[in-house]
């Protein structure tokens, strides 16, 4: 079984660049010629790369406003909201 911090396919097949999102200002550099050649090849980027591909001029830039949108966080529904507290016993003091 294997824990989430190992390799989940094999070992790295070539390095094409870097990024460091929580860099400022955030570091993107990647080969080009070898993006192209490696998708040439058949290979598909994932959607988070792929967007920036598409940021970065590489690819062409991928439409926003059709990738899927996070759903909203449930919120408390409205009666338990407004349903009063119960009120609550003192607890009992132990005697000595």
């Amino acid at each position: 079984m294997q824990n989430a911090k190992q390799k989940l396919g094999g070992s790295v097949i070539e390095i094409l660049g870097i990024y460091h999102p929580r860099q400022t200002p955030t570091l993107f550099e990647v080969s080009k010629e070898k993006i192209l050649d490696w998708i040439k090849k058949g290979a598909q980027p994932t959607d988070k790369v792929r967007f920036l591909l598409g940021k970065s001029g590489i690819l062409p830039p991928v439409d926003t406003s059709k990738l899927n949108k996070r759903k909203p966080k449930k919120e408390a529904p409205q009666a338990e909201a407004a349903a009063p507290a119960a009120p609550v016993a003192p607890a009992e003091q132990p005697t000595s």
